[in-house]
């Protein structure tokens, strides 16, 4: 007899997923169980939500889905905020839940939480499994996470059920998106482009996971466009190509919407708007182009393209278009020479600008470095300014924008790609996810934390400084980070300047293991600090 655990780990090996990540119960040993003995990898993190985070990291890096698994009522609560990023990020994660006694039903309150209404709003899927549609409610949660535009699902699951025979269903069969008429028609996206001579592609986080990076840097190059990504398509063109502008999404007025401004045409590439803090107005007429459909919200177009990206860009390729004189990469190197002028304050004593430390970071780096960023005025700041040069190699939590992602990120980008990882977190992001520095420390990652050592909110802190408020709760001691890294038994130092931050860079590199740098940040250099 297959129990339902057994056909669950046996489906979830089946999706190509290798490893776990989780904080279970007791209600969850059948499955850990049935997991080990798939040979499915488990790492226990310190957090629910870590798990989420890292699952959903794994998911971006590998294609492939992830998974989390934590116990009923506070854990599957605790997990929340990692879900909820699963949700707006667009990660197709699977989140298993232990399940209060179904026999216990009204007579039992103990950790009894109505999950299925809970998860309900923020997944594509949830359910709790039943000993007679076990086989049908799994295979849904797996084909739910990947189908049309990625996202999570939920289902949780007693062990008395867990334990009961698990009734065979076959797979599902998967339609895919047919093509829209639109992407051969060939003299209708040659009169989209009649008159047009300044042509712009913005991209977005829909580019995984069919990565079409070279259809997309051809397309570029054939229309002279520039183009403008998103936090997480950074590195889909490279960042030192002439056609690079920027990224947008960060603020209201990141410098590339100077750009995207003067474009007479938009082709929005898996772009979804969910990365954008301000919402898209742009009046420009646009084709759409995506592996799903144009929802959710419906972002205005001329033309819809929901199907392979690929093909689309293929077929936008044997367009021609007469573009404008100073257009294209003229106008992209003199928008560069503007943007290198902004004249920077000098630091603080024994304080270094968050400039120098991401021109040592940048220089010490391989070009296919792993970036992951928490939240605050260091992931405004590093993602319209890290210069990524490697596709799908720049992490962060953008669509929810969840303070604790950066460390849990990178402990799944390390342990998924096997190459050098480097987190920029905030003091006050670390401090959520503190224990997993005792996980990264476990796992002898190569990843080097860099915490940005301000000792406040500084992104809300500079909101009051705004409105002429004085700061108030926003403001904090830190521990000394030098014994918190030698409790974990992690190597640490300490940078107040460009070389300083350069050695350690180049020591954590050297030595491919864990490292936290302290770096004593003056947040003057953020763009969104008040001067």
């Amino acid at each position: 007899m297959t129990t339902i655990a057994e056909y669950l780990a046996k489906q979830l090996s089946i999706a190509g997923i290798r490893t776990v990540y989780g904080l279970p119960g007791g209600e969850n040993v059948e499955i850990l169980e049935a997991i080990r003995m798939q040979g499915i990898d488990f790492v226990l993190v310190r957090n629910e939500s870590s798990a989420c985070f890292m699952a959903a990291a794994s998911a971006r890096l590998t294609g492939i889905p992830g998974l989390a698994i934590t116990t009923l009522g506070p854990g599957a609560t605790n997990a929340y905020a990692g879900f909820a990023h699963a949700y707006l990020d667009r990660a197709p994660v699977l989140m298993i839940t232990a399940a209060s006694d179904p026999s216990l039903a009204g007579r039992h309150s103990h950790q009894a939480l109505e999950l299925e209404a809970i998860f309900r709003p923020i997944s594509k899927f949830t359910a709790e499994i039943s000993a007679d549609k076990a086989a049908e409610t799994i295979q849904e949660a797996l084909y739910s996470v990947t189908a049309g535009r990625p996202g999570p699902a939920h289902l949780s699951i007693h062990n008395d059920v867990a334990l009961q025979a698990a009734g065979e269903r076959p797979a599902p069969h998967v339609e895919g998106l047919s093509s829209s008429p639109a992407k051969y028609d060939l003299k209708r996206l040659a009169k989209f482009f009649a008159g047009k001579e300044r042509p712009v592609i913005v991209v977005g986080l829909g580019l995984e996971p069919e990565r079409p990076y070279g259809q997309l840097r051809r397309l570029a190059e054939k229309l002279g466009a520039p183009l403008i990504d998103s936090p997480k398509s950074k590195g889909a063109l490279s960042a030192d190509h002439p056609l690079f502008v920027g990224t947008l999404g960060l603020t209201a007025s990141d410098p590339a919407y100077q750009i995207l401004n003067e474009a007479d045409s938009i082709i929005a590439v898996g772009f979804d708007v969910v990365e954008l803090v301000k919402p898209w107005d742009q009046p420009q007429p646009l084709i759409w182009i995506a592996n799903w459909a144009n929802e959710d919200p419906r972002i205005a177009c001329a033309i819809e393209i929901a199907g392979p990206i690929a093909d689309a860009l293929e077929a936008l390729t044997r367009v021609d278009l007469r573009r404008h004189k100073n257009w294209g990469a003229k106008r992209v190197k003199a928008f560069r020479g503007e943007q290198a002028h902004a004249v920077m304050p000098s630091p603080q004593s024994r304080r270094v600008m968050p400039q120098a430390f991401l021109a040592a970071l940048r220089e010490e780096t391989p070009d296919d470095v792993i970036i992951t960023t928490d939240v605050g005025s260091h992931k405004i700041f590093a993602a319209l300014y890290w210069q990524a040069r490697s596709a799908n190699s720049y992490l962060v939590s953008n669509g929810l924008s969840a303070m604790g992602y950066g460390l849990s990120s990178a402990i799944a980008a390390a342990k998924v790609g096997r190459r050098p990882v480097v987190c920029i977190t905030g003091d006050a992001g670390l401090a959520m996810v503190m224990g997993e520095l005792g996980l990264l420390a476990e796992l002898e990652l190569p990843v080097i934390v860099a915490v940005m050592n301000d000792s406040a909110l500084d992104l809300i802190r500079s909101a009051q400084t705004r409105r002429r408020r004085r700061a108030f709760g926003t403001e904090f001691r830190n521990p000394d980070f030098g014994m918190i890294a030698r409790g974990f038994g992690l190597d640490y130092r300490r940078a107040e300047t460009q070389d300083e931050c350069a050695d350690a860079i180049k020591y954590g590199l050297s030595t491919g293991k864990p490292l936290l740098v302290d770096v004593m940040i003056d947040p003057v250099g953020y763009p969104t600090t008040p001067r």
